[in-house]
């Protein structure tokens, strides 16, 4: 079983399962002179990217569960439907011949076949000896150098540092705090974020930590059984909810879900999707989930 985060199409995804505002990191200084490539996104992730640019795909992957897993930022009503991630809707490519289709190095998508319908721009999501963080803002720096919009590009990056830096002075009450973060998948399963991931990046940065020790894959993440959670050193822990998808009522009545340490302490907290797999976007809005946890956690 795969938890490649490619790789979990619509069915897939079924089956596994306030604060700094990143909003205001739009800078205002967007020139309406400047061109507006049309491009297609074919990967969550590169739809922040676009967006931190001051521009909108005018198609993407798989919007439903991009509504419920991603959130933000926001897609306009009028965004078109490409189909899955891993295999878009092709026809579709053909008839809208975009300037510009975005994917992660990683897709196995033939470049020889979109190459047909535009220009390709491939980006990564790791890299071996670099941070997840930093690979995030090679990433918008050289697809700023590439639009030719490097000065939104800066603006933006400068603009994550001192919000980030801000966040951390905020939350040093919980310095050190042990934070577990996972997603229930099925009543069965939950996957579950690392030390590497982008969040476990996160937490470091903030002087916190990251609870799960266990075993990851390349992208900081691991799908477990839920009994794997029990033994977790754990002072918060933090479900992601997708939609209405969360713990089940069955997993919620459950002796072993009601003796996890985390429930008796009455520290468990379930928030609204965040992009686990994403880039500066998706680590500031989870900043702003922990910000505004913040002020509901008690010791």
């Amino acid at each position: 079983m795969s938890n490649n985060p490619y790789s979990l199409s619509r069915r897939r995804l079924l089956q596994y399962g306030v604060g700094v505002g990143m909003v205001s990191l739009l800078p205002s200084v967007c020139s309406a002179t400047q061109p507006q490539p049309r491009i297609a996104v074919l990967d969550w992730t590169a739809v922040e990217l676009v967006n931190a640019l001051g521009l909108h795909p005018i198609a993407v992957t798989d919007i439903p569960n991009y509504r419920q897993w991603v959130v933000t930022p926001s897609l306009p009503s009028d965004t078109l439907e490409l189909g899955l991630r891993n295999e878009p809707n092709l026809e579709l490519l053909a008839q809208l011949r975009p300037d510009i289709m975005i994917l992660p190095q990683y897709s196995a998508l033939p470049e020889a076949l979109l190459q047909q319908f535009g220009e390709v721009i491939r980006y990564p999501f790791t890299l071996p000896g670099k941070k997840i963080l930093t690979v995030a803002r090679e990433n918008l720096h050289q697809l700023a150098q590439r639009l030719h919009r490097e000065a939104l590009g800066q603006h933006m990056i400068s603009q994550w540092q001192e919000k980030m830096t801000v966040a951390r002075q905020q939350l040093s009450s919980w310095r050190g705090k042990r934070v577990l973060l996972y997603s229930f998948l099925s009543p069965r399963q939950v996957l579950v974020m690392s030390a590497s991931s982008l969040f476990g990046e996160v937490l470091s940065y903030l002087d916190l930590q990251c609870a799960w020790q266990g075993s990851a894959n390349m992208w900081g993440s691991a799908v477990i059984g839920v009994e794997q959670l029990f033994p977790v050193d754990t002072d918060i822990a933090i479900e992601f909810m997708h939609g209405e998808r969360g713990a089940t009522s069955d997993v919620e009545q459950s002796g072993l879900w009601q003796k996890m340490p985390f429930m008796q302490q009455h520290n468990h907290y379930q928030v609204d999707g965040a992009w686990m797999y994403g880039g500066l976007h998706a680590a500031l809005r989870f900043t702003d989930q922990l910000l505004h946890l913040s002020g509901q956690w008690h010791d």
